[in-house]
């Protein structure tokens, strides 16, 4: 499934989701995971699968502190270098700009990354500038959708994660 079809169907699945009943968010913490594809711009690499949980903290008002671990893992091939298999911590901050039960968000984040390579594992400053759609199913619970440009000390990536949290 290429990049453009693997959006499509996430956002899809988003709107179609947002049709459901009104649930609300009551709790102010949360714990997430998710999964997803990751696709380098500008190189014809293939994407890598993309693992990643998240933990949120309301701060104030629509405005909540995260920090994020991901695991991204990709097939090694030939002509492909550093990239087969990188852990990520991040922290940031991501902004509701709509109540629930639907909420778009946008999001930065900047932290660390250890890329295995062809020269051994090295470490590298990780940032992140991303958009997504939460949609909460149920009290406290919600399942999301996000797309964000995700950088390691390399060219950027676009990644594409769908997933759920519980909030407590």
């Amino acid at each position: 499934m290429t990049l453009h079809r693997t959006v499509l169907a996430c956002s899809g699945l988003v709107f179609l989701l947002a049709a459901g009943p009104v649930a609300a968010q009551l709790r102010n913490r949360s714990i997430s995971a998710e999964s997803g594809l990751s696709a380098p711009l500008g190189s014809s690499a293939p994407a890598s699968a993309t693992f990643a949980v998240t933990a949120t903290g309301w701060l104030d008002g629509d405005l909540e502190a995260l920090a994020r671990v991901a695991l991204r893992a990709g097939p090694r091939t030939e002509g492909r270098d550093s990239d087969g298999l990188a852990w990520s911590g991040t922290a940031g901050l991501r902004l509701s700009l709509l109540p629930e039960p639907f909420r778009p968000q946008v999001a930065l984040e900047l932290g660390w990354a250890r890329v295995d390579g062809s020269e051994g594992p090295s470490d590298r400053l990780a940032w992140a500038a991303g958009l997504g759609v939460e949609w909460f199913a149920a009290r406290d619970v919600s399942v999301a959708a996000r797309c964000a440009l995700r950088g390691a000390g390399n060219a950027p990536s676009l990644e594409v994660t769908g997933g759920f949290a519980a909030y407590f």
